[in-house]
């Protein structure tokens, strides 16, 4: 994976109870990537109405249902990620048994569910009615779809200025961020979306949550000799986003950086704090489960003088 896996091999070094998620993250990536050199998508076709009211009212540019996905694309990746998560984590192996139960006696359609975009209701509706882990099966039907999405957004950046939009959801389809990352000499901060990956420009101090901006009731905290990754949180909602700053940084996949700092999540959920609606999780919750994700070592936690170091 070239410059990709050279930063895994950095991140294993330093933190060699993160391995085998690091891995596992690195071989997703590998099947995505092999996945959308071959994709067929249909062009995105925007709505004038939509684009009207992007500028004017601050909807997003088109709904998730909207993203285009190559459906045939999509189950043979699925299939590959069950074979992937099967070899090496107990729990996901378990579920993906059941998976394949349920696509050999009829009573789960991968076609239908693509048909449904990954939609969290049509996930929830069935993993409840095949007795599925919802957040391995999410993990599945998202990592399926990405491939997909991030071929859309190729298409949709000419419709956008990420530098004016200035608002706590995404421009492109209307998703919470999962991550803030702070780019360039000043530090400009940008939000990833959590569902197409979209970045865009946001201010220093603001929750994308709640859209507070209040100075006294936003903080942060960041590891040890880890000031590259901090927590941002809000006092008023009680959510957090982890913010990478890669002015200190070599820039690398958020994501990837994401997982190798779940000890950070951790620390922010002990102190009460929570991502806004489960963002991420799917994929923390499938790669936890993993031989060694129960190794994790937390560092001391140094706090910017607002909350408590403990």
């Amino acid at each position: 994976m070239g410059k990709s896996g050279e930063r895994v091999r950095q991140l294993k070094g330093k933190r060699p109870g993160y391995g085998e998620i690091l891995d596992f993250y690195s071989r997703v990536r590998e099947l995505q990537d092999r996945s959308k050199s071959s994709l067929k998508t249909d062009p995105i076709k925007l709505e004038k109405e939509r684009k009207d009211l992007l500028a004017r009212e601050g909807f997003s540019l088109i709904r998730k249902e909207d993203f285009p996905l190559d459906i045939g694309a999509s189950i043979d990746l699925f299939r590959s990620l069950c074979l992937l998560g099967s070899a090496g984590n107990p729990h996901f192996a378990s579920q993906v048994e059941k998976i394949d139960e349920a696509l050999r006696n009829g009573t789960m359609d991968l076609k239908a569910l693509f048909s449904g975009d990954g939609k969290e209701q049509t996930i929830e509706q069935v993993a409840a009615d095949r007795g599925l882990d919802k957040q391995v099966l999410s993990f599945l039907v998202r990592s399926s779809i990405r491939p997909s999405i991030e071929r859309c957004v190729e298409q949709l950046r000419g419709e956008l200025d990420p530098e004016t939009w200035r608002k706590g959801h995404c421009p492109v389809c209307g998703s919470l961020p999962s991550l803030s990352l702070l780019k360039g000499e000043e530090g400009r901060r940008y939000l990833l979306c959590s569902f197409c990956c979209y970045e865009w420009r946001i201010d220093r101090l603001f929750c994308p949550a709640c859209d507070n901006r209040d100075q006294e009731s936003l903080k942060y905290f960041c590891g040890e000799g880890e000031e590259a990754f901090r927590i941002d949180l809000c006092d008023r909602c009680h959510r957090y986003i982890k913010t990478i700053d890669y002015r200190s940084l070599e820039e690398s996949d958020p994501c990837l950086e994401d997982l190798a700092t779940l000890h950070l999540d951790i620390l922010a959920s002990q102190k009460g704090y929570t991502r806004p609606d489960g963002v991420g999780q799917d994929l923390k919750s499938a790669v936890l489960g993993l031989p060694g994700g129960s190794r994790m070592e937390v560092p001391f936690i140094s706090s910017n003088g607002q909350g408590d170091g403990s």
